[in-house]
């Protein structure tokens, strides 16, 4: 892995497309973990904000232009804490963290006031990672706590219910990670990820067999899915958005961003077909919301931890098709590729969406916001390199290639096993040809081009076989 973060870390790309992008707050601090929701006609957002080796939570509006309304930003909590998650009404805001293992929440006002000069404590129990949604009456929160999805309602005046567990998983060491909820007008939709037995430490950047699952939860916050829905397929984690209709899960696959609409029938959540969205060559962080007229997943897409790269917005119908992608340059480095960099996305009431990330900018990470008046219809991705060929000498193979330009980037992968599995060995820049990496004989090779528009198509890529090079005869 050393190895593969030095090619990258050496790497510096051009883009063609002039980075968009807005801070959030005037600080120069280190801001990681944003999330945004809407407020009206803007947006507000929260971050976590480096401080003497603490992140603490810190809040801002965004008016409709990208401009940051509260300077360096509204102080919400000065606490160590490592999670959060953002809903809103239409009289405040809802700020969920966790901190030392416990759950807080806080309001802030349409004016950005703070409605709470103490948080509100959730649970003082273990907690892991939350979400929460406004169902027109209150706020749901959900949360992890090892093997238990549990929930818990807030009040527009700041009551606080008492947790309830919603689904207990009974198989010992297989923990509950990564949850999501939306409301679709009669109640709640909450995904979440369910790593399987004595797997190891929860990682939300490791696919597993059918591990992601989706329940109902009523208005009264009671489960009605005492099994919930198994996702089938590869996935990483969801996030689910609903119209009051139905929903939409955006599942992150590995290296793909795919969706599946979710509605109800009979009585039973039923599962449509798993649509492709956008595949790349790292794993990829989706988010999703509704708009009012149409769902909008949002992604980032780096090629390197040098390089600002891309963020992506496909728009979904109703039933579930693709309408449209778009897309903009970030406007600096990720703040890294492990995990994946996370993007939030939100609509606001005249149904503009906005996506926010942390951007590494001058050695400092900071959350930047992108309106959906700043993207540009999405290209075509790059067309496939071809005439691709390779010599081996001694311990190194050298690839050439051609191509007729178009590309960002070119992506060379090895496979040792006869092209069942393929994994990175270098990334070269727009104007490069060739790549000299290491190999043996028998090893092949594929060149694959990458851009804005995502990677070459795999049907296209030249796969190679390394062979000793020989003097040709004289």
């Amino acid at each position: 892995m050393s190895r593969y973060l030095l090619l990258l870390s050496v790497l510096l790309f051009s883009l063609s497309l002039f980075a968009a992008g807005h801070d959030v707050s005037t600080t120069a601090a280190r801001q990681s973990l944003p999330v945004v929701t809407g407020n009206g006609a803007g947006f507000t957002a929260a971050w976590l904000e480096q401080s003497d080796q603490i992140r603490n939570v810190v809040a801002g509006r965004v008016s409709h232009g990208g401009e940051p309304l509260d300077g360096a930003g509204i102080a919400i909590d000065q606490k160590p804490t490592f999670s959060l998650s953002i809903a809103h009404s239409s009289s405040e805001s809802l700020i969920v963290w966790t901190s030392n293992l416990n759950l807080f929440a806080a309001r802030l006002s349409p004016a950005g006031v703070r409605l709470d000069t103490t948080p509100l404590l959730i649970t003082n129990q273990p907690a892991g990672d939350s979400a929460v949604a406004w169902n027109g009456g209150r706020y749901l929160v959900v949360w992890t706590g090892g093997t238990k999805l549990l929930g818990a309602f807030v009040g527009t005046d700041g009551t606080v219910t008492a947790p309830k567990a919603l689904f207990t998983q009974t198989n010992a060491g297989s923990d509950i990670f990564a949850p999501d909820v939306s409301w679709d007008g009669r109640q709640f939709v909450v995904t979440f990820g369910e790593a399987p037995p004595n797997s190891g430490p929860i990682c939300t950047c490791i696919s597993y067999p059918d591990h992601v699952r989706v329940m109902r939860v009523s208005a009264t916050g009671d489960a009605i899915d005492a099994v919930p829905v198994r996702i089938p397929g590869l996935h990483v984690s969801a996030h689910v958005a609903s119209s009051g209709t139905e929903s939409l899960i955006a599942l992150d696959a590995g290296h793909d961003t795919t969706t599946m609409i979710v509605h109800e029938e009979g009585g039973a959540l039923q599962l449509g077909p798993e649509v492709p969205i956008f595949h790349w060559f790292f794993s990829l962080s989706s988010d999703v919301t509704w708009d009012g007229a149409a769902y909008d997943v949002g992604w980032r897409y780096p090629a390197a931890l040098t390089m600002p790269g891309w963020l992506g917005v496909s728009r979904i119908s109703r039933s579930g098709s693709p309408i449209g992608s778009f897309f903009t340059a970030a406007a600096g480095a990720p703040d890294s590729l492990y995990p994946p960099p996370g993007t939030s996305i939100a609509a606001n009431d005249a149904g503009e969406f906005a996506l926010v990330t942390s951007d590494a900018m001058s050695s400092v990470a900071r959350a930047h916001l992108y309106l959906m008046s700043e993207l540009a219809p999405m290209p075509a991705a790059p067309p496939a390199p071809r005439n691709a060929v390779s010599y081996l000498g001694g311990s190194k193979a050298r690839i050439d290639w051609q191509s007729d330009g178009g590309a960002d980037g070119f992506l060379i992968e090895q496979s040792t096993d006869f092209g069942l599995h393929w994994f990175v060995v270098d990334i070269r820049a727009a104007e490069v040809r060739t790549a000299t990496v290491t190999a043996s004989v028998g090893n092949l090779f594929r060149v694959s081009a990458f851009g804005a528009g995502g990677l070459s198509a795999t049907g296209t890529i030249t796969s190679i076989g390394s062979s000793p090079r020989r003097r040709a005869q004289r």
